[in-house]
């Protein structure tokens, strides 16, 4: 039996002879859930959403803002482009001959002709700088509030998460602290049934005990350790599970300060009976009333696609033609063009497309109104419920703290019987199961209250 206790401490509580003499790390229930909000990789990317939300509300910003642009190129024609010029002099010939020197040709006029000409120079380079301003577009408006409400969602989603991170933590932490109160208990028990079937053994072998006395002790000492082997490897899941939503490396080690007692007195069960509930401030319809307003913003935005947009442009630009490549000769001359101009876009027939558009957003905006009513409904079930299963938990839990009590005194008396002879092995194992089960039941029912708590507390906290 001390054999399985040092085992426990080895295990669990992290002792200087630890594998690479790692720095044990305590942790409340409230010390665990906070630095799961820093370090959980849920957590992080939550954060990161609400970055890319705000780099999203600058980018839609900045598109009606000044634009500045600027180019340069040059080329170099290896071959200079050749044009086809028709043949105009012989024409011209002909006709000055007839008109002026009233000359007659021996031969007729020939058929137009086409000779080749190169226009242009062996080397050219341009620079151009130019500018644009949006002057007025619904959609530019629109989606910059659009975006500004998709912000505010992501913040939603991100206080969501916390919540949730929060949760699982907590659940983590109570089946670490219910695993290793059972290993506990069991424990305590087998070292006084590790005892009781030695003196029995030794009462066997002077002959005042049958042998099937001693065995029927043997073989309760036997399945309690098969027992505490499989709570042993369910702490150590409950742990890693733990240590994983908190963001902690697996690798290190860990010791919950907190106990389920405490954590149980903390409870509050009348208030949370009657806390009163606002679905309006429910994280889970205020993330939708933000879906409603995106729906709503889609619907202004295919609507405003029937407003014209107008923009300011202004370009500066320069040219310059060499037969060599001398473009930083300041001697030599560039030859500029500067323009400024305004430009309105107007839709006037998109043959139903804008119109089809408008009905489709107009559709899914009702759809969100209906979630509207879905959810206000569901968020009332799910108090009740949620109600409902905490009271339940909570008096089961009196129920089996009152029977664990009730077996206890049972079982302790038939200990005391059996060492009197009064009673049998039969009786005593009979009792001890009773006794076992009622201590594992009243465990378990600490955890139900606890879950149950930590359900009902979500769903009634309020998110302004």
């Amino acid at each position: 039996m001390k054999y399985m206790k040092h085992l426990i401490v080895f295990v669990f509580s992290i002792s200087v002879l630890a594998i690479d003499a790692q720095e044990v790390k305590e942790f409340s229930l409230k010390e665990a859930q906070e630095y799961a909000l820093e370090h959980n990789y849920d957590m992080k990317n939550a954060n990161t959403d609400v970055l890319i939300a705000k780099k999203r509300v600058k980018e839609t910003l900045a598109t009606g803002l000044p634009q500045i642009n600027a180019s340069i190129s040059t080329t170099n024609y290896f071959d200079i482009p050749t044009t086809l010029l028709p043949d105009f002099i012989t024409p011209a010939i002909f006709a000055v001959n007839e008109n002026f020197f009233d000359l007659q040709p021996e031969a007729p006029q020939p058929e137009t002709q086409f000779f080749p000409a190169k226009f242009g120079t062996e080397y050219n380079a341009s620079a151009e700088v130019s500018a644009s301003q949006l002057i007025f577009s619904g959609q530019y408006f629109v989606g910059l509030q659009a975006s500004r409400t998709f912000l505010e969602m992501e913040r939603m989603r991100n206080i969501k998460s916390e919540m949730d991170v929060r949760e699982n933590v907590s659940r983590s932490y109570y089946f670490a602290l219910v695993a290793e109160e059972n290993f506990n208990v069991l424990d305590q028990n087998l070292e006084s049934l590790e005892k009781m079937a030695y003196e029995t053994r030794e009462m066997y072998q002077l002959g005042f005990l049958e042998e099937t006395d001693a065995d029927q002790l043997d073989l309760m000492v036997a399945n309690l350790q098969t027992s505490l082997q499989s709570l042993e490897n369910q702490i150590r899941l409950s742990y890693l599970n733990l240590k994983y939503s908190m963001g902690l490396p697996l690798e290190d080690s860990i010791i919950l300060t907190d106990e389920l007692s405490r954590l149980l007195e903390d409870i509050d069960y009348l208030a949370l009976l009657n806390e009163s509930f606002n679905p309006n401030n429910n994280i889970d319809y205020r993330i939708l009333e933000k879906q409603k307003e995106l729906s709503f913003n889609q619907l202004r935005l295919e609507q405003v696609a029937y407003l014209p947009n107008i923009n300011a442009f202004f370009s500066a630009s320069g040219m310059a033609m060499r037969s060599e490549f001398n473009f930083f000769d300041t001697d030599k001359k560039w030859y500029p063009t500067t323009l400024w101009g305004v430009e309105m876009n107007i839709p006037i027939f998109s043959s139903g497309n804008r119109s089809a558009k408008v009905q489709q957003a107009r559709m899914e905006l009702q759809k969100m109104q209906v979630m509207d009513e879905k959810m206000q409904e569901g968020l009332d079930v799910q108090v009740r419920t949620a109600r409902n299963n905490f009271n339940t938990a909570y008096l089961t839990y009196q129920d089996k703290s009152k029977n664990l009590e009730i077996a206890r005194r049972i079982y302790e008396k038939t200990q005391q019987k059996y060492e009197e002879g009064v009673a049998t092995s039969m009786d005593l194992q009979q009792n001890y199961n009773q006794y076992l089960t009622a201590q594992t039941e009243y465990v378990n029912a600490i955890f139900e209250v606890l879950d149950s708590q930590l359900k009902l507390e979500k769903i009634l906290e309020e998110v302004n």
